[in-house]
């Protein structure tokens, strides 16, 4: 979460108060127990850094970092507040969450998403928070006829970082119930995004000043990226529109306020800090850095200066009045000598106790110099190999996004060679009007523009019946903004379909590859090179991946309800993710094709 407040003055204590009793209140740690630029253990597997910087423009910034130590890794929360000292300059509080690491690398596994904290929510209550011209708040922000200016200004602001959720009504919508779904579907995404619900004359007033391609319709949800641009056609493509009918599913409400949310956090994700943040922000990993690292310089000149000295005269004497006269003053004398033998000193005087004892908390002290230093070198390569890693994916994805455009240049350059064709042929004919006149399509063309669009529509398709598992194709809506692979994934079940009604009605009677090679008139069409017949012989021998491609399919097909799905098509060839869905012919008994799988990549030997 990245939101400005207005009033520099009040930011920093009403957020570090919200923060403090989180962490008293809900977490039940000690935040007493922080201390200025240096860390502390503030809970059991729980450090806290507090910095605290004031500028010499006479700026200040504070920032806490908790790194919570568990069983599968650390999560890290990171609060930083900034407060400028010139008037015309916003205040900012920056909150980000580190989670680990997923555990398994299997592509079908979900991420390890981080949930909101629950600090923000009352936070946001009791201040005015922006991002940009966007307000940013607990609820949606119900939006009058005469209050839509608020929703143009959020749209358009260049500086907006985060999403904006819009939803439509045209007065046929009761408001109360309307408001309340859109709150439960956005309600992983406070903090991160901004929400608008329009009645039926902002609806109207917005959509005037937008147009029809960044419109939104009554009765749906439109996710607004940065930077919209309402004179381009084409830019209305990546601002995501949720149907009326997901939206009032009870059923969806799960799935798509999970969708919702990691869209939210992979925007907020993408988009680069403000300069002006990311100097606080350098200058803040300087000043710990450096306090980690004088901090082992004192350590070390601790370590010398306690060097053992020669025993003084003042030794503790025993005399015959102190002599141990019960068991327990046996018992320390027996300690006292055991401390002797381990510390190689016969005789024990009050300045070698104190430079044993100081010793003992010097040696606390270096340990948890070592820890946080090797934390905060774990956070760096952390950071690093994700830079690498984004480094190579983003090259990976050009490379594959070159082939796919290369592909898609060479078919529409083959249909319109065949189009031209096609025309003169008629015109030689005497059919000239005929061939250059355009003529209604006599099927729907329409493609679904996300996952979840394309897993409502597939009950149109008789002959094909989907067994899989609805998250792993709508987690791939997250890496498909302008909705081009569940497009093209829609295309292969057309195909499929195609497929099963041409061997229905006896005019094709061999398998799926056989039909994409030979592809019967007035039929869907795929390349081949885009489809396997079967997985290698690697992956069909090898039981982890093997296993991974034992699918659903109803008991009346396979008694134990689950069949090997080796055959798939290639969707589109995309880094890691790849997706890819699997199916099984059963048109030979049940006249269907069972879909069991479509989502990222499934392991191989090359993925793994």
């Amino acid at each position: 979460m990245f939101t400005t407040h207005r009033e520099r003055n009040h930011l920093q204590p009403l957020v570090r108060e919200q923060l403090d009793r989180w962490i008293a209140d809900l977490k039940g740690w000690d935040p007493s127990a922080l201390r200025e630029n240096r860390w502390a253990t503030i809970g059991d597997n729980v450090r806290a850094l507090l910095l605290q910087h004031e500028g010499q423009d006479g700026s200040t910034s504070t920032r806490v970092r908790i790194v919570e130590t568990k069983p599968g890794g650390q999560w890290i929360t990171q609060l930083t507040v900034h407060s400028p000292n010139a008037r015309e300059r916003a205040a900012w509080a920056w909150v980000d969450i580190e989670s680990p690491d997923p555990d398994s690398e299997d592509p079908r596994s979900h991420p390890r998403l981080a949930g909101t904290p629950r600090f923000l929510a009352p936070t946001l209550d009791i201040i005015d928070a922006w991002d940009g011209a966007a307000r940013l708040a607990t609820r949606p922000i119900v939006i009058r006829g005469d209050e839509v200016d608020e929703v143009h200004r959020a749209l358009i602001d260049a500086e907006r970082r985060g999403v904006v959720f819009v939803a439509g009504n045209d007065g046929s919508l009761p408001s109360v119930p309307w408001t309340n779904r859109i709150a439960s579907l956005t309600r992983f995404t406070i903090g991160m995004a901004s929400c608008y619900v329009l009645d039926g004359e902002a609806t109207q007033l917005l959509n005037d000043r937008l147009g029809q391609a960044h419109a939104v319709l009554p009765g749906r949800l439109r996710t607004y990226r940065s930077q919209v641009q309402p004179d381009s056609v084409v830019d209305g493509l990546r601002h995501r529109v949720l149907s009326a009918e997901r939206i009032i599913d009870d059923n969806e409400q799960p799935r798509l306020a999970r969708v919702l949310a990691s869209n939210a956090q992979l925007q907020a994700l993408e988009q680069p800090l403000p300069a002006a943040v990311a100097r606080v922000h350098r200058m803040l990993e300087r000043l710990a850095d450096d306090m980690l690292v004088h901090r082992l310089g004192d350590v070390g000149s601790k370590r010398r200066s306690l060097v053992p000295s020669q025993p003084r005269a003042t030794a503790v004497e025993t005399r015959e009045s102190d002599r141990p006269q019960d068991d327990v003053n046996a018992q320390q004398g027996m300690l006292l000598d055991y401390l002797k033998i381990k510390v190689g000193i016969d005789d024990l005087t009050v300045d070698r106790i104190d430079e044993i004892v100081r010793l003992i908390e010097v040696g606390r002290s270096s340990q948890e110099a070592q820890e946080d230093i090797a934390s905060r070198l774990a956070q760096l390569q952390a950071e690093l190999d994700e830079t690498q890693k984004a480094y190579h994916d983003v090259k990976w994805q050009l490379d594959d996004e070159q082939i796919e455009n290369r592909d898609a240049v060479d078919l529409l350059t083959r249909s319109e060679e065949t189009v031209r064709t096609l025309r003169h042929r008629l015109a030689s004919m005497g059919q000239a009007e005929v061939a250059w006149t355009a003529q209604p399509a006599d099927e729907d063309v329409s493609r679904p523009g996300s996952f979840g669009e394309l897993l409502r529509w597939l009950p149109k398709l008789k002959h094909v019946v989907f067994t899989g598992d609805p998250d792993h194709a709508e987690d791939l809506d997250s890496n498909d903004p302008l909705g081009a692979w569940a497009s093209k994934t829609w295309d292969a079940l057309l195909v499929l379909h195609d497929y099963a009604v041409a061997k229905a009605d006896g005019r094709w009677g061999r398998d799926v590859h056989g039909f994409l090679e030979h592809t019967p008139d007035g039929c869907h069409e795929w390349p081949t090179r885009r489809h396997a017949r079967d997985e290698s012989e690697e992956v069909r021998t090898n039981p982890t991946f093997r296993s991974r491609r034992v699918l659903p399919v109803p008991t009346s097909v396979v008694p134990v309800g689950q069949a090997f799905m080796g055959a798939h098509f290639k969707i589109v060839q995309f880094a890691m993710i790849s997706p890819r869905m699997h199916y099984y012919d059963d048109t030979a008994q049940s006249g269907r094709i069972y879909v069991g799988y479509i989502g990222r990549h499934l392991p191989t030997g090359q993925t793994n």
